[in-house]
């Protein structure tokens, strides 16, 4: 099974969240908060602005991710912010993206830029049931609904015909405008190409069909519009040479942007489909001669799967039939097939539900080996809002107090790297037992267990190993495995878990 590896090759594991502050939202035309890197320096944070859905991200946002124990921060950016004006790029918020990298850097954290959007745009129209301020991602000049209404059916974003409409004139590349896109993803690539702390890029989130049908959508649209953004960036040809500027059959690849960024992640999103049934809706199959792709899980049952949809909730569910695991054992099928490492990109649900909803997929992550990316980092709204911390309190806080269950699930034991991509783990958040099963050579590098603050049982070891443990200044412990040549174990005893405190 191939996955995320570091310059040793070793497996790299990616725990993280999702701050959504840098998205544009409807129905304002311009970002909630400052994208001039200057609001942010020395540590100053804009007040929270309680009309918008998510509180700024500043540098200590970054820092209270890191002493949760997490090593990633998945960005996302809108489109609509990066190129409001067609073939204008907007070099303030580069340099907005850039701070925030600078930021993970002193951490020792990694940085995903995602190019985000959710029901494709938020200038798709207005209309009655039309909430904007769930839509974002393309710019007006992209955003082509040919006069179709928009009306939301079922309270559902996308089943819009105006969202309908625009989606599938992307796919098609009417005006030129995916060419566009893959040029603004280029802008990015260009920019951050020789950045080891961006492990990668988002390269669309969400996909959503339009008027196409699956497997048709996926097979003879998505997948070929990934290739072709992976031939422009990294120079890759896989692809017919073809004409661009409109639409281009699946076989054609595309012209190489002179980029030749070959040593960043492609996160590819399999789709929204995908996501509901939770299934395959494409044919599994290598996307790309490009290495570094991974396949980026929207992992959401129970949500926006059918008894989700239907107003069904956990424990009381009829789909899907295999449970948690339905989902997650066809992405890793998936995964193998398309010679691209798992990795759950996004994820989370409302709070009532951690026990089983956040619980489960955390597991099934661990049992496959995955990372994760929770969404969201932080949000405005009521107690049932999605964010890790409580909303904020007053309005204009940059956050309420951390949510105990989830710092209890969030901040585990976890190993960080390991020369072993065959290994076990499991972590007990119940009483912060860990055991962690591998074996190696005499000689491999080192595996790395990351212990976070909350955790306070004994470290031990057994087998062919040799353990070093660091205590870092802010509480956590570091536990660096040599193997010796052969099966070893690295332990955490069960113990109290000391949540944080909150006034």
């Amino acid at each position: 099974m191939p996955y995320i590896a570091d310059d040793q090759g070793r497996l790299v594991l990616l725990h993280g969240a999702t701050p959504a502050s840098l998205l544009e939202f409807g129905p304002s035309t311009t970002p909630l908060y400052p994208t001039d890197p200057s609001a942010y320096e020395l540590g100053h944070c804009p007040a929270n602005l309680p009309a918008g859905r998510y509180p700024p991200l500043c540098r200590d946002d970054l820092s209270a991710m890191a002493a949760l124990g997490f090593n990633l921060v998945r960005l996302p950016i809108s489109w609509s912010v990066l190129e409001p004006e067609r073939g204008r790029f907007n070099d303030t918020f580069l340099d907005r993206i850039a701070q925030i990298v600078d930021w993970a850097r002193a951490l020792r954290m990694y940085v995903i830029v995602d190019m985000h959007q959710n029901a494709f745009s938020h200038y798709v129209g207005t209309g009655e049931s039309v909430d904007l301020r769930y839509n974002s991602g393309a710019p007006r000049w992209a955003t082509i609904t040919d006069g179709f209404p928009s009306r939301v059916y079922n309270k559902q974003r996308e089943i819009n015909p105006a969202v309908f409409e625009a989606t599938t004139n992307f796919w098609y590349d009417r005006d030129g405008i995916q060419d566009e896109y893959i040029a603004a993803l280029a802008v990015i690539a260009h920019r951050f190409r020789n950045e080891s702390v961006v492990v990668g890029y988002g390269v669309y989130n969400e996909p959503w069909l339009g008027w196409t049908l699956p497997p048709g959508f996926e097979d003879l649209l998505l997948f070929p519009f990934y290739r072709r953004v992976m031939d422009a960036i990294t120079g890759v040809r896989d692809g017919l040479p073809c004409w661009s500027g409109f639409f281009t059959p699946a076989v054609c690849g595309y012209r190489d942007l002179g980029i030749h960024d070959v040593r960043h992640l492609m996160f590819l999103d399999t789709g929204l489909l995908r996501e509901v049934t939770d299934f395959p809706t494409h044919l599994g199959m290598p996307v790309s001669s490009y290495p570094n792709v991974v396949l980026g899980l929207h992992a959401y049952t129970h949500i926006y799967t059918p008894d989700g949809l239907l107003g069904q909730k956990v424990p009381n569910t009829s789909y899907p039939w295999g449970g948690y695991d339905q989902g997650w054992d066809w992405a890793a099928r998936e995964a193998k097939a398309m010679d691209a490492a798992l990795f759950m990109e996004e994820f989370g649900n409302d709070p009532r539900d951690d026990p089983l909803i956040l619980h489960n997929q955390l597991l099934e992550a661990e049992r496959h080996l995955a990372g994760f990316a929770f969404w969201t980092w932080k949000e405005n709204g009521d107690a049932h809002s999605w964010g890790l911390f409580d909303a904020p309190n007053p309005p204009t806080a940059s956050s309420g107090c951390i949510r105990e269950q989830r710092e209890r699930l969030l901040a585990r034991v976890y190993p960080r790297v390991t020369a072993d991509p065959t290994l076990t783990y499991h972590y007990d958040p119940s009483d912060g037992r860990f055991a962690l099963k591998a074996r190696g050579r005499s000689g491999d590098s080192t595996t790395v267990v990351y212990v976070p603050p909350e955790v306070t049982g004994q470290i031990s070891s057994d087998g062919a190993v040799r353990i070093v443990v660091s205590d870092e200044t802010d509480g956590s412990r570091l536990v660096f495995a040599s193997p010796t040549g052969g099966p070893f174990v690295v332990a955490v005893s069960p113990g109290r878990v000391t949540l944080t405190s909150c006034p």
